[in-house]
C-alpha cells in the first residue's frame, strides 16, 4: 500500500479550530431563511421560464423503476408497431435521481405535494453543502469565525441562492456531492484517511459528475507536491528524476485518481447498457444519445461547435466567477460598478475591471501566502481551481447553461478563506467576527431579496396549485394509455409555468405521451386528448376541470374545426411581414403561418423570440422596465400546429399599447438546418 501524505510538524494532525463556539448555530439560523422563504409557497419554479429545463430531473425520478431496470428516462411513446419506445436520457449518474425518487415516492398522484418535497430535498441538500464547506474550511484556516464568514459569503451569491432549490441533479445534488468530495480531501490530507475519502468519492460519483472537476486539481498538484518532496532527497539528475516520477506514480493521490476513473466507468457503463438495451440493440454506443451529448457539450462534435469564439467565452466565464464571489445583494451592481458585463462584446472599462480584479487576487495572495503552511496551499488552490477545470472542458455546454456557474463556487470560499486569515493575523480575532456578522447579513438579506424578485405572487401560486390538481386527476384517468397534448391556439404567458413540453413529461408520466404538430396523424396512435382549449365536445371528460381538459380522441375533428377557424380569420387580410413565416398582426395576438409546411418547419428545437415595444415602459412588468421592452420565447414545438400541409402557431400580445414589435429567428451559433429570419412590425 502506498504511505500516506508526509505528516509533518506543520499542520500535522487533526486540527483544533480556534473560537466562535456560537458559529454553528448562526450558520444554521442563516440557512433556515432559505425554508422560511420556500415553506408557504405553493408554486413550482420561482422563474416560470425554468420549467422546461428543471422538470425534466422530475421527469426522470418519477419514472425510475425496477421494473424498467433502472433506465433513466424522460418519456415514453408509442412506437411504430404500437409497443413503447422510451425517451432515453443517461447523461448523469443514478443516485441524483434516486434521492428525488425517495422523496417524492410516498405522495402518490398529488403532483403538488411531490414537486414540494421535492423542493425541500434541494434545499436540504444545499443545507448540507454548505456545512460540509464550512467543517472543512474550519479544518483548513483552523479557525472557526473564518470558515463561517466565507461559507456565508460563497453561499450567498446569485447562482447559489437562485438554483437552491431547483430540482435538477445539475444544481443543489452536484453542490453537495463536490463539497462531500472537498470536505473528505481535507481530511485526508490532514489525517491521511484514504478510505474515507475513496468512500465519499464513490457516493459524490453517484451524484454528478462534477466532481471530477474538483478531483482532478487536487491529484494533480498532490502528485506534484510527492515529486517534489523526491526530487530533493536525490543528487543527480537522472536518479532524482526516476525518483520523482516513482513517488507521483505510486503516489495515494494517483491511487485516488484511478479508483474514482474506474468507478466513474462503471456508473457511465450502467447507464451506457440501459440505453443500448433501450434501443433495442439497434444503435451503435457512438450513435447514443448520451454519447452524442458528451461530443456536443466538450465541442467534438464540429456541427454543433461555434467557431471563433473564445475570447467571448472566457469573458462571460469571468463574469460569472465575479458574480460568484459576491452575496446577491450586491450582484446587480457590484461588477457593473466597474463597468464589467456579462454580455461578450469587449471593452476598455471590463478589460480594466479585468486588470483590477486580476490584480487584487495576486496582491492577496503574495500578502496571505506565507501565512499558510503547505496543507493549506494545496486545498486552497485545488479549490480555486475546480470549477474552472469543469467549465474549460464543457465549454461548450457552460456558455449556455448559467448553472455551471455554481461550480464557481471554490473561488469565493478560497479567497474569503485567505482574505480572513490575513485580517486575522494583522488585527486580531475582532474584525474577523464583525466581518462574519456582516455575512451573516448578507446571506439572510440576499435570500429575502431573491424570493421577492423571482418568488410568483398569490394569485400565481394559486394558478398553479389549481392547475396541478386538475392534471393529477388527468394522470389518474390515462395511467398507461396514449395521450396526443394539442396545445392552445391561443396561448396564455400567465400559464407558461404549467405548459412546456417537458413539464408534460411529468404530469402525464406513465402514460404513452404522443405531442406532435401534425394533428391528423398523431391522432390515430391516441386514446386521450389533453388541452387547454375548451371545444363544446361529447368527447369532453373532465367537465369539472376549468384550466386543463381531457378528451376521448374523437373529439379530434372539433380541434380541427378550431384550427380552421383560427387560419381562416388570420389569412382574411394581408399579412403584416411576409418572411420564413407569414406573420398576421391581429388586436390582441400574432399569428404565424407556412403553408406548404414540412416538418423541418417547426423543428424541435426552433423557438421565436417575440419583443414587444410599449408606447409607455410604465406599462412593463417589474424588471422589464430597465430593459424597455418585453420578450418571450415562443417554441415552436409548443405553441404550433399542423395539419391539411399547414403550419400555424399564435402568440399573444399584452394589453397594453405597443409601439413596435420585432420577431423572428436570429441563431447566435450555426445549428443543423438552421433559418434565420426576422421582422419588425409597426403597429
Amino acid at each position: 500500500m502506498p504511505a500516506p501524505p508526509p505528516q509533518g510538524s506543520e499542520g500535522a494532525g487533526k486540527p483544533r479550530p480556534a473560537g466562535g463556539r456560537f458559529t454553528l448555530p448562526l450558520l444554521l439560523l442563516a440557512l433556515s431563511t432559505l425554508f422560511l422563504c420556500s415553506l408557504d409557497k405553493g408554486y413550482f419554479y420561482r422563474p416560470a421560464n425554468l420549467l422546461a429545463t428543471f422538470s425534466s430531473s422530475l421527469t426522470i425520478a418519477e419514472n425510475l423503476s425496477p421494473d424498467h431496470n433502472f433506465l433513466l428516462f424522460r418519456g415514453l411513446h408509442p412506437g411504430p408497431d404500437g409497443a413503447p419506445t422510451y425517451e432515453a436520457y443517461s447523461r448523469f449518474p443514478v443516485g441524483g435521481y434516486a434521492l428525488i425518487k425517495l422523496a417524492i415516492l410516498p405522495f402518490g398522484n398529488d403532483l403538488s405535494a411531490k414537486i414540494l418535497a421535492a423542493r425541500m430535498l434541494m434545499l436540504l441538500l444545499f443545507s448540507a453543502a454548505a456545512l460540509l464547506a464550512f467543517h472543512a474550511l474550519a479544518r483548513i484556516t483552523s479557525h472557526r469565525w473564518v470558515a463561517l464568514a466565507a461559507t456565508l459569503m460563497a453561499f450567498s451569491s446569485y447562482y447559489m441562492l437562485y438554483y437552491s432549490d431547483k430540482v435538477s441533479v445539475e444544481c443543489s445534488v452536484d453542490v453537495f456531492a463536490v463539497m462531500l468530495v472537498f470536505h473528505g480531501m481535507v481530511v485526508f490530507v490532514q489525517e491521511g484517511r484514504f478510505r474515507q475519502l475513496a468512500a465519499g468519492t464513490c457516493v459524490a460519483l453517484l451524484l454528478g459528475w462534477r466532481v471530477y472537476a474538483f478531483l482532478l486539481p487536487f491529484i494533480l498538484l498532490g502528485q506534484a507536491r510527492e515529486a517534489m518532496g523526491a526530487w530533493k532527497e536525490g543528487s543527480a539528475v537522472w536518479p532524482r528524476v526516476r525518483s520523482a516520477a516513482a513517488a507521483a506514480l505510486w503516489s495515494r493521490y494517483t491511487a485516488l485518481g484511478v479508483f474514482a476513473l474506474l468507478f466513474g466507468a462503471a456508473v457511465l457503463c450502467f447507464n451506457f447498457a440501459n440505453e443500448y438495451t433501450a434501443f433495442g440493440g439497434e444503435r451503435a454506443v457512438a450513435e447514443l444519445p448520451s454519447f452524442q451529448s458528451m461530443l456536443r457539450r466538450t465541442g467534438v462534435d464540429q456541427d454543433f461547435a461555434p467557431v471563433g469564439w473564445w475570447l467571448g467565452f472566457l469573458r462571460q466565464q469571468f463574469f460569472r466567477a465575479c458574480v460568484a464571489s459576491v452575496p446577491f445583494m450586491l450582484s446587480d451592481w457590484g461588477p457593473r460598478l466597474l463597468g464589467f458585463s456579462p454580455s461578450l462584446d469587449l471593452s476598455v472599462p471590463g478589460i480594466l475591471a479585468a486588470l483590477l480584479v486580476v490584480a487584487a487576487s495576486a496582491v492577496l495572495v503574495r500578502l496571505a501566502w506565507p501565512l499558510l503552511a503547505w496543507r493549506q496551499r494545496l486545498l486552497l488552490t485545488a479549490l480555486a481551481l475546480s470549477g474552472f477545470f469543469w467549465t474549460l472542458p464543457m465549454r461548450y455546454s457552460a456558455q449556455d447553461h448559467n448553472q455551471e456557474a455554481l461550480f464557481y463556487v471554490g473561488v469565493p470560499l478560497a479567497f474569503y478563506s485567505l482574505l480572513l486569515l490575513y485580517v486575522h493575523k494583522r488585527r486580531g480575532n475582532r474584525p474577523v467576527v464583525g466581518l462574519a456578522v456582516a455575512a451573516l447579513l448578507a446571506f439572510v438579506v440576499s435570500t429575502f431579496q431573491m424570493d421577492y424578485r423571482w418568488g410568483p405572487d398569490a394569485r400565481a401560486a394559486g394558478t398553479q396549485r389549481a392547475v396541478l390538481a386538475e392534471l393529477g386527476a388527468i394522470r389518474e384517468t390515462t395511467r398507461g394509455k396514449a395521450v396526443l397534448v394539442l396545445e392552445p391556439v391561443e396561448p396564455d404567458w400567465s400559464m407558461n409555468i404549467t405548459w412546456p413540453f417537458f413539464g408534460w413529461a411529468y404530469y402525464l408520466a406513465g402514460s404513452l405521451l404522443i405531442h406532435s404538430p401534425d394533428v391528423e396523424v398523431a391522432v390515430r396512435a391516441a386514446d386521450f386528448i389533453v388541452s387547454r382549449d375548451r371545444v363544446e365536445s361529447g368527447a369532453l371528460l373532465t367537465p369539472g376541470n376549468e384550466r386543463i381538459f381531457l378528451y376521448g380522441s374523437e373529439g379530434i375533428d372539433d380541434f380541427l374545426d378550431l384550427y380552421r377557424d383560427v387560419y381562416q380569420q388570420a389569412v382574411s387580410g394581408d399579412p403584416a411581414a411576409r418572411s420564413h413565416f407569414d406573420v398576421y398582426l391581429g388586436h390582441d395576438t400574432l399569428t404565424y403561418v407556412r403553408a406548404p409546411c414540412a416538418r423541418e418547419d417547426v423543428r424541435p428545437r426552433w423557438w421565436i423570440p417575440v419583443e414587444v415595444v410599449p408606447e409607455d415602459a410604465e406599462h412593463l412588468p417589474g424588471r422589464h422596465k430597465q430593459y424597455g421592452s418585453d420578450e418571450h420565447a415562443m417554441l415552436l414545438r409548443t405553441y404550433s400546429v399542423r395539419f391539411e400541409g399547414k403550419c400555424i402557431a399564435v402568440a399573444p400580445l399584452p394589453d397594453y399599447p405597443v409601439s413596435r414589435i420585432r420577431t423572428g429567428q436570429e441563431w447566435h451559433r450555426p445549428r443543423r438546418g438552421a433559418v434565420e429570419w426576422a421582422v419588425e412590425l409597426d403597429p
